[in-house]
C-alpha cells in the first residue's frame, strides 16, 4: 500500500492487567468509577463468550491531495471479504473483491499486492479492546485506548448523557455516555465519547479524536528527525474516528461500522486528506461457553498482550521504547566502529544494519484468494468505484456526526514553548523580492493545548523595514479561527505566491519578481472550514501604504547583465475595514470528468468604499482515449472606488502565462484558458493558450485582451508544471515557469 508518510495513521486499542489504585481525580464521581469498571469487565464477560461468527466486510480507503486549482485522488483501495471466525480453532477469510489505483500516476485499477497480508487486517476478535484502523501493528506508536486497565494514568472519566433506542424487534435499550478526557496534550491520547448499553455494558458507539495533531518535528523519534531537513515539518490531524456496534442474536454487540477522517499537511498550500470506511454486515453469531482457561490458542485477530506485566501508561511505554532504541543505537555504533577498524586493517567485513520483520506465518487464519484475481476488480461486492473522498464518508454523514464531535471533551491545558534553533530556523523562512531583497525571519510559538500563540519577526536587508506579527490560533472541530496583529509586506496578487520559494528563486537568479507589493499594518480575524475547505473568511482593519522597489541585485548582474526589476505598483494610502469570503467546490461527476468552481466576495469601507467579486469555473476531462483536456474561465467586477492595491490582477502561471505577474489590472477582468495533453497522468506533454483582460469596468465588453500560448510538461497529474510560453500581444516575450498545482 502506498500512502504519504505524513498520513501513516493508525489506532492501537490495547488492554493490560493491573491491580493498582487509580490516580486521584480519575472519575468525576463514584458512579463513573462503577461504569468504567463494569465496561471493562463486560468485554471479558460477554464478547469472550462468542465462539464463532460469520460476516461480510468491505473496506474503502482513499488518500487525496487538496490544492488550489483541483483536488486529486492520490490513492484509493477497496476490499471485500467473507469472514468465518472461530475462537478455539483456525479461522478463514475469503477475498471476494479487491482493487486499488494511483490516479496521479497511472490510469485504471489493479489488484492490490500482498492480498494475504492486507486482508488479515479485516478480521477482528470480539474479545479484543482493539481495532487497527490504518497502519502497522505497533503497540508503542499507536493511540492509547482509554478503557485498558491502567488507563486512568492517561485519562479522566465522567458520565455524560443518556438516551433510549428502539430495535426493530421492539426492544428498548438504554444507553449511557462515558466522556473521556486526556490528562496531557499528547497526540497518542484521545478525547472521546463512548456509549454503553446500560444493562450489559457492551460498547454501542464511540467517537473520538486525538488530543492534538501529530507534528513531525515535535513527535517523531530523534533519529528520524535528524534524517530529515529542519525546514520539513509534516503534520497529521485525525479529525475523528467513529466506531458503531450492532445488536445481534438479541445478545451480542458486534462491530458494525468504522470510519476515520484525517488530513496531513506539507507546507502551506498542499493538504493530503485521508478517509477510511469499513462496514461489517450479515452477522451470524454463536456463543455462550467460556474459553478453556488452560488453552494457549490465540484466535485470529488477537493483538492484546496478556501477562503479569502490570499497567503501562504512555510515559512508561515511551521509556521502554527509548530503552530499546538506545540498544539499537549501541549496536549500530559498534558495527560502524567495526567497519572502521576493518578499513584500517585493510580487511573486508560485511555488516548488516536494518530492521527485522516477523514473517507472516500465522496459522490461526487461512486467507483464500481466488486463482483468477482479475475477477476481483469487477466484483459486485465492491459497489461503485471511489471517485472522490466524499464517496466514502460523505459530507452529510460528517454533518450528522458534527454534534457528537463538537461535544467531545476539550483538549487539556498544557504549555510548550517552541523556540528557533540554529541557522536552519533562520534560513527556512528566507525569501527574496525586489522590495526587501534578502529577507530573513524567525518565529516562536507557545502551545497551551486549547490554543496557541505565535510571534514572528522578519527583516529585509534592502528595505530595513521590520515585519512583525502576533497570531493566536483556536483549533475547532469543523472551523479553525486565527486572530492576528501585524505589520507586514503584503501582495496585491497573492495567487502568484510571491513569497514562495519559486518566486524567490527566480527573483535572485533571473531578476524576475511576479509580486505586486504594498505595506499593511493592523489586525485580522481568519476563519476556515477544516472538513472540506469549501469556505474561508477574513475580516480586517488595516492601514495600507506604498512599498518601494529597494534593490536591483540579482545573480545575472554579477556577470554583466544590465537587467533591472520592473517598477512596483504605487499603492494608495488608505485606512480600510473590510471582509472577504471565499467559496470553493471541486467535484468529480464521473471517472473522466471533474468540475470545479470558486467565488470570492469582498467589501470594504474607510478611505475607499468599494465592493468586488469574482467567479471561476474549471473543467477537467480525461476520456478513455489518448487525450486529456482542461478548460477554465473566470470574471470579476467591482463597485465604488477601488484602490490600486485592491484591483483585480492578471499575469503569471495561475491565469495568464507568457506574461509577468500583475502585468495588467483594473476594477474588472475576465480570463480563459484551454489545455490539451496526453492522458497518462504521471507525465504529460501539454499545449495551452491563455487569454485575459483587466481594466475599467466600462471597458469590460470591448477591452482588448492579452494572449499567450506555449508548451509544457505536467508531472503527477499537474502537481508539478514546467511551461514555456510566449506573450503574443505587447508586451511580447518568452517566459519559462516552474510552478505547482496546474489545471492539467
Amino acid at each position: 500500500m502506498m500512502l504519504p508518510s505524513a498520513l501513516v495513521l493508525f489506532l492501537v486499542l490495547s488492554s493490560q492487567d493491573t491491580t493498582r489504585t487509580a490516580p486521584a481525580g480519575s472519575y468525576a464521581d463514584s458512579a463513573t468509577g462503577v461504569l468504567v469498571t463494569q465496561a471493562r469487565q463486560a468485554r471479558e464477560r460477554n464478547e469472550r463468550l462468542v465462539t464463532s461468527y460469520r460476516a461480510t466486510v468491505t473496506q474503502r480507503l482513499g488518500a487525496g491531495i487538496k490544492a488550489l486549482s483541483r483536488d486529486r485522488m492520490l490513492f484509493r483501495q477497496e476490499l471485500a471479504a467473507k469472514i468465518e471466525w472461530h475462537r478455539d480453532g483456525p479461522s478463514r477469510v475469503e477475498v471476494t473483491g479487491a482493487r486499488e489505483a494511483l490516479p496521479v500516476v497511472t490510469r485504471g485499477d489493479h489488484v492490490p499486492d500482498d492480498l494475504d497480508s492486507q486482508t488479515r487486517w479485516l478480521v477482528i476478535n470480539p474479545a479484543e479492546d482493539y481495532l487497527r484502523v490504518v497502519g502497522l501493528d505497533d503497540d508503542e506508536a499507536g493511540f492509547v485506548y482509554p478503557l485498558r486497565e491502567g488507563g486512568e494514568r492517561d485519562y479522566r472519566f465522567a458520565i455524560g448523557d443518556s438516551t433510549v433506542i428502539s430495535l426493530p424487534t421492539g426492544k428498548r435499550i438504554r444507553l449511557v455516555e462515558l466522556k473521556v478526557t486526556p490528562r496531557r496534550s499528547e497526540w497518542r491520547l484521545m478525547s472521546g465519547s463512548l456509549w454503553f448499553d446500560a444493562d450489559s455494558y457492551g460498547l454501542v458507539r464511540a467517537v473520538f479524536r486525538p488530543a492534538r495533531p501529530y507534528e513531525f518535528r515535535r513527535d517523531a523519534d530523534p533519529g528520524d528527525r535528524d534524517d530529515v531537513p529542519q525546514w520539513v515539518n509534516a503534520s497529521g490531524e485525525v479529525k475523528f474516528v467513529t466506531l458503531e456496534y450492532g445488536f445481534y442474536e438479541n445478545r451480542w454487540w458486534m462491530l458494525r461500522y468504522v470510519a476515520l477522517d484525517a488530513v496531513g499537511a506539507v507546507g502551506s498550500w498542499l493538504g493530503m486528506p485521508l478517509r477510511m470506511e469499513r462496514i461489517y454486515a450479515d452477522y451470524e453469531v454463536e456463543g455462550g461457553t467460556p474459553p478453556d482457561p488452560a488453552s494457549t490458542f490465540r484466535p485470529a485477530g488477537t493483538t492484546r498482550r496478556r501477562g503479569p506485566e502490570g499497567p503501562v501508561d504512555s510515559v512508561a511505554r515511551k521509556a521502554r521504547a527509548d530503552s530499546v532504541r538506545r540498544v539499537v543505537d549501541e549496536c549500530i555504533k559498534e558495527a560502524t566502529e567495526q567497519v572502521g577498524r576493518s578499513r584500517e586493517d585493510r580487511r573486508t567485513v560485511r555488516v548488516r544494519i536494518g530492521r527485522c520483520t516477523r514473517p507472516n506465518n500465522d496459522s490461526t487464519l487461512v486467507v483464500v484468494v481466488p486463482a483468477d484475481t482479475v475477477s476481483l476488480l469487477t466484483s459486485p461486492t465492491l459497489g461503485e468505484s471511489i471517485l472522490k473522498l466524499g464517496d466514502m464518508i460523505s459530507e452529510a454523514e460528517i454533518r450528522g456526526l458534527a454534534d457528537a464531535i463538537g461535544g467531545l471533551p476539550k483538549t487539556p491545558w498544557s504549555s510548550r514553548l517552541e523556540l528557533p534553533q540554529g541557522l536552519g530556523s533562520l534560513l527556512d523562512k528566507a525569501r527574496y523580492n525586489r522590495v526587501e531583497g534578502l529577507s530573513l525571519g524567525l518565529s516562536a510559538k507557545a502551545d497551551f493545548g486549547r490554543f496557541s500563540l505565535e510571534g514572528r519577526g522578519r527583516l529585509g536587508i534592502a528595505d530595513g523595514w521590520p515585519n512583525l506579527e502576533g497570531v493566536a490560533t483556536l483549533p475547532g472541530g469543523r472551523t479553525r479561527f486565527r486572530v492576528a496583529g501585524y505589520r507586514r509586506l503584503a501582495a496585491a496578487n497573492p495567487e502568484t505566491r510571491p513569497f514562495g520559494a519559486v518566486n524567490s528563486f527566480f527573483g535572485l537568479m533571473a531578476h524576475r519578481d511576479d509580486g505586486q507589493y504594498f505595506r499593511a499594518g493592523g489586525g485580522e480575524l481568519l476563519a476556515e472550514n477544516t472538513v472540506s475547505g469549501w469556505w474561508s473568511l477574513r475580516a480586517y482593519a488595516e492601514r495600507q501604504s506604498r512599498a518601494e522597489t529597494e534593490t536591483t541585485f540579482s545573480v545575472p548582474r554579477l556577470f554583466g547583465s544590465d537587467a533591472g526589476f520592473r517598477p512596483n505598483i504605487i499603492a494608495d494610502p488608505a485606512d480600510q475595514l473590510g471582509v472577504r469570503l471565499n467559496l470553493r467546490l471541486d467535484r468529480p461527476v464521473s471517472r473522466s470528468v471533474t468540475l470545479g468552481g470558486d467565488v470570492s466576495i469582498e467589501g470594504a469601507t474607510g478611505d475607499f468604499d468599494f465592493g468586488k467579486g469574482s467567479a471561476g469555473l474549471r473543467a477537467y476531462i480525461a476520456p478513455g482515449g489518448p487525450i486529456a483536456v482542461a478548460f477554465g474561465a473566470s470574471a470579476g467586477s467591482s463597485t465604488g472606488t477601488v484602490p490600486v492595491q485592491s484591483r483585480h490582477y492578471l499575469g503569471g502561471p495561475t491565469n495568464l502565462r507568457g506574461y509577468a505577474g500583475g502585468v495588467t489590472s483594473g476594477s474588472a477582468y475576465w480570463s480563459g484558458r484551454a489545455e490539451v495533453a496526453n492522458s497518462f497522468p504521471a507525465f504529460r506533454l501539454t499545449a495551452f493558450s491563455d487569454i485575459g483582460w483587466a481594466g475599467p469596468r466600462a471597458d469590460f465588453a470591448r477591452g482588448k485582451p492579452l494572449l499567450g500560448a506555449g508548451l509544457g510538461l505536467s508531472v503527477l497529474d499537474g502537481l508539478v508544471r514546467l511551461d514555456l510560453a510566449r506573450g503574443l500581444r505587447s508586451p511580447k516575450g518568452w517566459r519559462f515557469d516552474l510552478y505547482f498545482d496546474g489545471i492539467l
